[in-house]
């Protein structure tokens, strides 16, 4: 059986190689390709299999040599492992550095493969496209308007981790490449925390370069249905409107293309609302900064995210994807001005957000739904058959009949709002970092390319706000993620003087990257520092009272002993008698509270002065003033 596929799938690729290596612009300049000394593993093995990484500086070597005004060479970090990553920049106009770039304002696309290294498509399909595009010398090559920066492999360690059954919900190439780093961390979940050597490297170059568009290349994890190719396009919601405008034209521009062009894409990532019966629905992904695209949305630029089909072949997954990319890059070209003005237009209203409320969280919310208003949509799938129980193993599973394709008419929920515990007032002035955090927080606003300042002397009596932690509402993830144990949060906003040490850190709202800034900062951002951990510290008990201690000092409480007086001062000595009387009070109503003697026995120490006067109090205030430096 396993030979009987093993040859199938070579046929498929034989088949499909051919139509692959043809650019748009002559049939002789496929012919050149394939006889030169550029030819990539993937096309040597028929897209049977896709080369070790030490094919990529080879190959950017030997561009380099071949077109030494349009590409360039370079390593941007090296893996967790010490390999470097490798990437290239190209222009047809001899644009090769961020400076250059800036001074001809002219547009720059990332394009970022083997995030995931076994969804590799985008690696060999960017390289083959890669080919053609310098050898182009047609006036509508997008290299002639942009410089486009190619990251063929993000992830180089798990590249070179591989394995035959690493990818089991796709077909091909023989070998791929681990989800994760060689920490096991995924690179698309690290965008906000960069713990990673190479995210790290990653934020750095973004910050050099920063592209007007960055386009990320992955594979579905294994869904089945007929569309070849799924694309996200941000901002989709909460950013600014007129790049969000352009962003939703984007996208319908490149549907519509790839439609003409023979293809079957969606303009969103197909989540199942039920993953057994898909005729149930599916609903709009609301991702976080977390994730590239996302992120990219929320620095004021495009992100693109590309999904093709897992089950297509290999040889087609790459057509698809190189297809893919060509639209892409000629739209751009094509709106390069649109767009940039957009970004330039959302850049300059970030810096006035000062004082506005902002969204850190969307969710599409299912159940609150005009049933009236909700979209039916038609997805091109296959006939199936919802088991229950599932033969063999029992359970409720889907079973797809692939000779059996079937129009799915599924509703889909994608009426996308705020989350109305995210929504937070953004500071007039920005937020503060005492001295005690700044260590831990410098290296996230140095690596993210926020502006900050570092105060000089110590400075008194500045007005701010601080969040007090209600412990009720702390909870950490019994699980890790990422490595981490995250942490979600609530209390409120109260307003205090403090007084700052010589070396704490101001953060102005006022810049362009606010977004980040308060994702970074409000505590109820789902990527926060606080949200990935980084201040649980400051909700742990690390002091306590004895029981017997509690005791004595409820007993004279309750008596009115003169020793409270001694020890905690008038104010709280003369509350006594009305603490007792709704003590009582309570004791007599209350069954659930008279039978649970920890809930009284805090009901009179919340009186008291805390004796861990930090704990519950969140590291990082914000400030509606300037401080004078």
């Amino acid at each position: 059986m396993f030979l009987f596929r093993a040859l199938l799938i070579i046929l498929l690729f034989q088949s499909n190689c051919n139509v692959l290596a043809q650019p748009n612009s002559s049939t002789s300049r496929s012919t050149a390709l394939r006889q030169s000394d550029l030819q990539l593993t993937v096309e040597k093995s028929k897209f049977f299999e896709t080369g070790r990484y030490d094919e990529i500086p080879s190959f950017c070597k030997k561009m380099s040599q071949k077109y030494p005004n349009q590409v360039s060479c370079n390593v941007m970090g090296k893996t967790a492992e010490n390999r470097p990553i490798v990437y290239m920049v190209t222009s047809k106009k001899n644009i090769l550095s961020p400076q250059q770039a800036q001074k001809k304002k002219v547009p720059v696309v990332f394009v970022i493969a083997g995030t995931h290294s076994g969804e590799i498509d985008g690696k060999d399909a960017s390289l083959l496209y890669l080919k053609e595009l310098l050898d182009n010398t047609d006036s509508k090559n997008p290299l002639n308007d942009m410089t486009v920066v190619w990251i063929p492999v993000f992830n180089v360690d798990g590249h070179e981790h591989r394995g035959r059954f690493q990818r089991p919900n796709q077909d091909g190439p023989f070998e791929q490449g681990e989800r994760t780093t060689a920490r096991r961390i995924n690179l698309n979940r690290d965008w906000m925390l960069a713990q990673t050597p190479e995210m790290q490297s990653m934020l750095r170059l973004v910050n050099a370069w920063d592209p007007a568009v960055t386009i990320d290349l992955h594979v579905t994890d294994g869904l089945r249905f007929r569309h070849d190719v799924s694309l996200t396009v941000t901002p989709e919601f909460g950013g600014h409107p007129g790049l969000t405008q352009v962003a939703k034209n984007y996208l319908d521009d490149v549907l519509q293309q790839l439609k003409k062009d023979g293809h079957r894409p969606l303009g969103f990532y197909p989540r199942l609302i039920d993953k057994e019966d898909p005729k149930q629905g599916f609903v709009l992904d609301t991702d976080s900064p977390r994730q590239s695209h996302t992120y990219t949305a929320i620095r004021n630029r495009i992100g693109v995210l590309v999904e093709d089909y897992a089950w297509e072949s290999y040889a087609s997954r790459v057509k698809t994807c190189r297809a893919t990319l060509d639209v892409l890059l000629n739209n751009i070209a094509r709106h390069a001005g649109q767009i940039q003005d957009a970004q330039a237009k959302a850049d300059k209203a970030s810096q006035a957000s000062g004082g506005s409320n902002y969204a850190l969280e969307f969710d599409v919310d299912i159940q609150a739904m005009d049933k009236a208003t909700i979209k039916t949509i038609d997805l091109l799938g296959y006939s199936y058959k919802v088991l229950n129980p599932a033969p063999i193993v029992g359970g409720r599973l889907v079973s797809y009949d692939l000779l059996k394709p079937e129009v799915w008419q599924a509703p889909f929920f994608d009426n996308v709002q705020p989350v109305d515990q995210a929504i937070v007032r953004l500071p007039h002035g920005g937020y503060v970092v005492p001295l005690a955090w700044a260590s831990i927080v410098k290296p996230y606003l140095d690596i993210h390319g926020l502006r900050y300042q570092v105060l000089k002397s110590n400075l008194v009596a500045l007005p701010v706000q601080a969040f007090q932690v209600l412990p009720q509402y702390i909870n950490f993830d019994h699980a890790s993620f990422q490595g981490r144990q995250k942490a979600t949060i609530d209390g409120h906003w109260r307003s205090q003087t403090t007084t700052l040490q010589k070396g704490a850190i101001f953060v102005p709202i006022r810049q362009p990257k606010s977004a980040i800034v308060a994702h970074l900062f409000e505590p109820k951002g789902p990527d926060s520092l606080s949200a990935w951990g980084q201040f649980n510290t400051a909700y742990e008990i690390s002091d306590y009272i004895a029981n017997h201690r509690a005791l004595e000092l409820v007993q004279w409480m309750y008596d009115g002993n003169e020793k409270i007086r001694e020890m905690f001062g008038d104010i709280i000595a003369e509350q006594l008698p009305a603490i007792r009387k709704e003590y009582d009070q309570k004791l007599s109503r209350d069954e659930d509270f008279r039978l649970d003697s920890d809930a009284r026995l805090q009901f009179w120490m919340s009186y008291l002065p805390d004796q861990d006067a930090t704990l519950n109090v969140y590291p990082i205030l914000k400030t509606d003033r300037t401080p004078n430096f």
